[in-house]
C-alpha cells in the first residue's frame, strides 16, 4: 500500500468573483435547491460565486450584520451608541454552500479566505464603506463549521435562542455559534474607540479626518502641563491669564486655522464654556465667567515668552509623540549602531540582517521667515531637524545674523538621541567637522552632498571612472503632471582624493523629469554625494535623497497654506514662537495620518473641540 503523503489540493484556476445582476436568478436558484435556509440575504447585500472551469463551484452570500448580538458587543467592548454608528462596517457571512458535485478537501476553506480578501473593498465600492469585520453563525445540530475554523474565524460564543419576527423578539430556544473574522489586527481597537479614525470615516471626509484615538499629546494634562513648565518673565503686577494658559490659546487656535494673534484672539472668542474650560481660561472673579486671552494679551505673550525654551518644549513634545509611534522593535534598532561595534562586541557579532532594513532618516534644512525683517534688515532665519517619514520638525535653532548655520548643526542635534539614523543635509552642510560629530559623538550616519561649493571634492567624485560605478537602480514616478525618473550609482571605491571623513561609498544620483502630458523632457540633473554607511543599498540612499527633499512640502505648507512668509510679525520672540506653533499644528497633524493639511485646518475649525483633544486637553 502506498503511504506516501498526497499532493495538496491546488485551485490554480478557481476564481472568486461578484455576481453579475444579471446572474442573480441563477445565484438564488441554486441556493434553494442546496442551502436549507434557501436564497434570503437581508440588508446590503453582495453576492459572489467561485468559478473552476467555467463551472459554478460555490456560492457566499454576504449581508448587513445582526442588530444585536451579545457575544460580538463583549469581543469587541463598544457602547450602544458607538455600535449603531459602526455596525455598518461589520457583515454577516449568511450563506456559505459548496455545490455538491465540487465537494473536495480544503475547496470550502479556499473560496472563503478568497472571498475575505475582496470583501472590503467591494463593500467600500458598492456602498461607501470598508468591512472591518465579519460574522457568521453555525447550527451545532448541522454542523461544527470546520471551514470557519480552517479560514482562520475565532468562536466567540453562542446566540441566547431569540429570533426578531414581526417587530418582537421570538424565542425559538435553537442556539447558534458565533464566529468573527477581523480583517485588520486593530478591528476592535478601530469599532470601539470613541473617535472615528480616517480609515472608517466617511468618505467626503476621510481625506482631511485626522486619528483622535491615538495621536493625542501624550502625558496627563497633555500639552498644557508640559507649557507649566515654562518661566513666566512678565512682571506680576497686572497678569490676569497664565503664561501657559496663553500659549495653549494660540497652539489650539493655529490648529484650528488661524495664521496671526488677531484670528487667534478671533477665534478664541466664540469658544463655548466647555472649551474655554479645557484650555485653562481664568474665571473673572465678580462674575465667574470664563474669560479668553485678549489679541494685545496674546501679542505681548509671543514677544516676550522664552523662544529657546518654548522650542524646546514643542520639540520634545514632538519628537516623544513620533517616538510613541515606532514599534518597539524598530525603536530597539535606533538605540544602537551596527556599524561600529563597541570595544566590547567583536564585529562577528554583530547582526548583519539588520542591516538590510533602512535606517530612520532625519534632514536638516534652514528656511528664512521672509516677513520678518529685523531692525538690521536681516530676516529670522531658522535651521530644522525634521523627520524624513513623518516630515515632523523635532529639533530647531535660530541663526544669528552674524553667522550661518554651519555653526548651529552641532547645537541642533546635540541633545537628540539619533544613534543609528541617517543624516541628510544640503552642501552647505558637508564639513568634516559634522562628519565627525554625526559618526563619533552621535553613532549616526550621514548622507552629505557635494557642490560647486568645495569644487575639489565635486570633481574628484564627478570623474570617476564609469567602471567602478555600480549597476544603475531606477525608480520612477507620476504626479503633478510630471513623469520623474531617478537613477543611483555607488561605489566603495571612494577617490583618495575625496579627504573626507568616514565616508565609505560615493554616490551619483540623476534625476530626470518629463512632461505627463507631452511625453517630453523638461530637464535632467546630477548630484553626487558622500555616505558614512557601507551597508546602505542603492535603494535606501535613494530613498534617503528623495526624503531629504521631501523638506519643501513643508516649506510649502508653511508658506502656501499657512501663510508664514506673509505674516509681518517681526518684535521679540514672536516670529520663532509663531514658527514653531506652525511646526505643533504640521506634526501633530502629520502624525495622525492626514495628507491635505488645508483641508484639516478647515476640518478642525468647525470642530474646535477635536483640537483640544489632538493637544491633550
Amino acid at each position: 500500500m502506498d503511504e506516501s503523503p498526497r499532493p495538496p489540493q491546488r485551485f490554480d484556476s478557481l476564481v472568486v468573483r461578484l455576481v453579475t445582476p444579471a446572474e442573480v436568478p441563477r445565484f438564488n436558484e441554486l441556493l434553494d435547491q442546496h442551502h436549507f435556509l434557501g436564497h434570503s440575504l437581508t440588508g446590503r447585500v453582495l453576492r459572489y460565486v467561485a468559478v473552476e472551469d467555467n463551472e459554478w463551484v460555490a456560492l457566499v452570500g454576504f449581508g448587513s450584520a445582526a442588530l444585536s448580538l451579545g457575544s460580538r458587543e463583549r469581543f469587541i467592548g463598544w457602547s450602544e451608541q458607538v455600535k449603531l454608528r459602526r455596525l455598518r462596517f461589520v457583515m454577516n457571512n449568511q450563506r456559505f454552500c459548496v455545490l455538491d458535485r465540487y465537494r473536495r478537501k480544503n475547496l470550502a476553506s479556499f473560496v472563503l479566505a478568497s472571498t475575505l480578501r475582496r470583501l472590503s473593498a467591494d463593500a467600500e465600492r458598492c456602498y461607501g464603506d470598508p468591512v472591518l469585520l465579519v460574522e457568521t453563525f453555525t447550527d451545532p445540530s448541522r454542523h461544527e463549521g470546520t471551514c470557519y475554523k480552517a479560514a482562520n474565524f475565532v468562536l466567540i460564543g453562542t446566540t441566547s435562542g431569540y429570533a426578531r419576527r414581526n417587530g418582537t423578539w421570538v424565542h425559538h430556544g435553537e442556539e447558534k455559534c458565533v464566529w468573527v473574522y477581523p480583517l485588520r489586527k486593530d478591528t476592535r481597537s478601530l469599532l470601539a474607540a470613541p473617535f472615528d479614525h480616517p480609515i472608517i470615516a466617511t468618505r467626503e471626509r476621510r481625506t482631511s479626518m485626522v486619528d483622535l484615538n491615538t495621536v493625542v499629546i501624550d502625558g496627563q494634562g497633555g500639552l498644557y502641563a508640559r507649557l507649566c513648565k515654562l518661566k513666566d518673565h512678565r512682571k506680576k503686577k497686572g497678569i490676569r491669564h497664565k503664561l501657559a494658559a496663553v500659549l495653549l490659546v494660540c497652539a489650539a487656535g493655529m490648529l484650528c486655522g488661524a495664521k496671526g494673534a488677531r484670528e487667534i484672539a478671533e477665534w478664541a472668542r466664540d469658544l463655548d464654556d466647555e472649551a474655554r474650560e479645557r484650555l485653562h481660561c481664568r474665571r473673572r472673579p465678580t462674575t465667574g465667567e470664563l474669560v479668553v486671552p485678549s489679541e494685545s494679551t496674546i501679542q505681548r505673550t509671543l514677544r516676550k515668552v522664552d523662544k529657546e525654551a518654548f522650542d524646546a518644549i514643542i520639540n520634545e513634545t514632538l519628537y516623544d509623540t513620533v517616538m510613541r509611534n515606532v514599534p518597539e522593535a524598530e525603536r530597539d534598532d535606533l538605540s544602537q549602531t551596527l556599524r561600529y561595534p563597541s570595544t566590547e562586541q567583536d564585529e562577528s557579532d554583530v547582526d548583519e540582517t539588520k542591516n538590510d532594513s533602512s535606517p530612520r532618516c532625519l534632514a536638516v534644512d534652514g528656511k528664512s521667515l521672509r516677513g520678518a525683517v529685523q531692525d538690521n534688515g536681516r530676516l529670522v532665519h531658522l535651521l530644522s531637524v525634521l523627520t524624513h517619514k513623518e516630515r515632523v520638525v523635532i529639533g530647531q535653532e535660530e541663526v544669528d545674523h552674524k553667522t550661518n548655520e554651519i555653526r548651529h548643526f552641532r547645537p541642533l542635534l546635540e541633545n537628540l538621541d539619533i544613534a543609528g539614523n541617517l543624516v541628510t543635509a544640503d552642501a552647505l552642510h558637508t564639513q568634516r567637522a559634522h562628519a565627525t560629530f554625526l559618526v563619533e559623538e552621535k553613532s549616526a550616519d550621514f548622507l552629505f552632498y557635494a557642490d560647486g561649493n568645495q569644487p575639489k571634492l565635486y570633481e574628484a567624485i564627478a570623474t570617476l571612472e564609469e567602471q567602478k560605478w555600480s549597476k544603475p537602480y531606477t525608480e520612477s514616478g507620476k504626479g503633478h503632471g510630471r513623469i520623474e525618473t531617478r537613477t543611483i550609482w555607488t561605489s566603495s571605491e571612494v577617490p583618495e582624493s575625496v579627504s573626507f571623513p568616514y565616508v565609505a561609498q560615493v554616490v551619483k544620483i540623476m534625476r530626470k523629469v518629463d512632461d505627463a502630458k507631452t511625453n517630453t523632457k523638461r530637464y535632467t540633473e546630477t548630484v553626487y554625494a558622500l555616505a558614512s554607511s557601507a551597508s546602505a543599498s542603492a535603494p535606501v540612499l535613494l530613498h534617503a535623497n528623495r526624503g531629504h527633499w521631501g523638506v519643501e512640502s513643508l516649506h510649502w505648507v508653511r508658506d502656501a497654506t499657512m501663510r508664514e512668509d506673509a505674516s509681518k510679525v517681526r518684535s521679540g520672540s514672536a516670529p520663532r514662537v509663531l514658527a514653531t506653533l506652525r511646526n505643533l499644528a504640521i506634526g501633530v497633524l502629520r502624525l495622525a495620518g492626514v495628507t491635505n493639511i488645508a483641508q484639516a485646518l478647515r476640518h478642525l475649525s468647525r470642530r474646535p473641540g477635536f483640537a483640544l483633544t489632538l493637544l491633550g486637553v
